[in-house]
């Protein structure tokens, strides 16, 4: 799906997943990776990865905690859903 040299320390990546769309890569520390879909909750934009220590949605601003998804700041109602990759050598694949 990706390299793991593609998702910066404390940032992400948009990474395309063939026909399914996005997925918002994020790697909070060096050896953690978490995935999100990257459609803002509250009407479906693409959030951009992370900055600044939040990732945010470029709409209405909502921001969500990169380390877990969870919602900061609305108005979306709940935070990003996560989807399950691992590390695989040096590739991020879907678990």
């Amino acid at each position: 799906m990706a390299g793991l040299a593609d998702v910066p320390v404390g940032s992400g990546a948009l990474v395309d997943i063939g026909g399914d769309g996005q997925l918002l890569l994020v790697r909070p520390s060096e050896s953690e990776v978490r995935a999100f879909n990257p459609a803002c909750p509250h009407q479906g934009t693409t959030v951009n990865p992370p900055a600044g220590g939040t990732i945010s949605c470029p709409t209405h601003r909502s921001a969500f905690d990169p380390a877990t998804g969870a919602v900061l700041s609305g108005p979306s109602p709940r935070g990003l859903a996560e989807v399950a990759v691992t590390v695989s050598g040096p590739d991020v694949v879907l678990s």
